[in-house]
């Protein structure tokens, strides 16, 4: 009985020690807008620093720091296929200047397009021609909202929940639009053969082949991604080596992998295609 009665003590103490941290997180997003919106998973990949210490730093409405902010939005757009070299201070970030670093990047990148018409936002009108495009162009991306129809305050500082729940936005949009369809013709084996890119140009498709080589016969690779980055098309491979236990010719192997893209999805020639982190490349013009 004793021991029964030890046990339960034990399993008690256990629950105890374990939930402050669910509460913990509960707590802050209850009764807030942002309860239904942030997923816990995104939160803790991006935001660790506000997650750390039972979320001791983590409150939805405080301000946002702009250093923070751009290292979980440049570490999403690194798992993306992109890169983000700009650095921030240790102050509080402004909805406008949210606007202007997600939506300035994700211009330039190609990834949303510049809005022609104008937001019904009266409040913007005296910020920099720049957040005003940024802020129309995340708007009809559905990234961005406003505080009301015809107010976005711009000026505000930007809390931590619109911060997450922006990024989240951000995520979907790039996965929606950024991958580019194309369909594999082959892969063929050498043991001869040059490293490189080699494109052919159809009348309404481009014929893309890429080969590598590699030490043994046994290594596997194919296209993963396509992406779009500035005036260039990033070929994003997945390589896997053989079984280290397994026996492989030590000899020189080429692979040559042929994809085919529709030119309805690409923009106007020049076509530069590069494998991700690598100096190949070839220019069709």
């Amino acid at each position: 009985m004793r021991r029964f009665i030890s046990i339960l003590l034990i399993l008690a103490l256990l629950n105890i020690v374990g939930s402050p941290v669910l509460a913990k997180m509960e707590d802050k997003l209850s009764n807030h807008w942002s309860k239904g919106e942030i997923q816990k998973d995104f939160f803790l990949y991006y935001f660790p620093y506000l997650a750390r210490e039972n979320y001791n730093g983590f409150s939805p409405n405080a301000a946002i720091k702009e250093d923070e902010f751009l290292l979980s939005f440049s570490s999403l757009l690194k798992n993306k296929g992109y890169s983000n070299n700009e650095l921030g201070w240790n102050i509080d970030l402004t909805r406008g200047q949210m606007a202007r670093i997600v939506g300035g990047k994700l211009l330039e990148e190609n990834i949303i397009e510049v809005e022609s018409k104008d937001t019904n936002f009266i409040d913007i009108k005296n910020s920099t021609i720049e957040e005003q495009n940024c802020i129309a162009a995340l708007t009809n991306a559905g990234i961005i909202k406003g505080e009301s129809k015809t107010n976005y305050n711009p000026s505000r500082k930007a809390t931590q929940a619109e911060a997450i729940v922006l990024l989240q936005r951000v995520e979907k949009v790039i996965d929606k639009n950024s991958g580019i369809p194309f369909k594999l013709l082959g892969i063929v084996q050498a043991y001869s053969g040059v490293e490189g890119i080699n494109i052919k140009e159809n009348k309404d498709k481009i014929t893309v082949s890429i080969t590598k080589s590699f030490p043994t016969p046994g290594y596997n690779m194919k296209v993963e991604k396509i992406t779009k980055s500035k005036d260039q098309y990033k070929i994003r491979l997945n390589i896997t080596p053989p079984d280290k236990d397994s026996i492989q010719l030590q000899v020189i192997t080429y692979k040559t992998i042929t994809i085919e893209i529709n030119k309805e999805d690409l923009q106007d020639p020049p076509y530069i295609f590069i494998l991700e982190g690598s100096f190949l490349s070839k220019i069709q013009i």
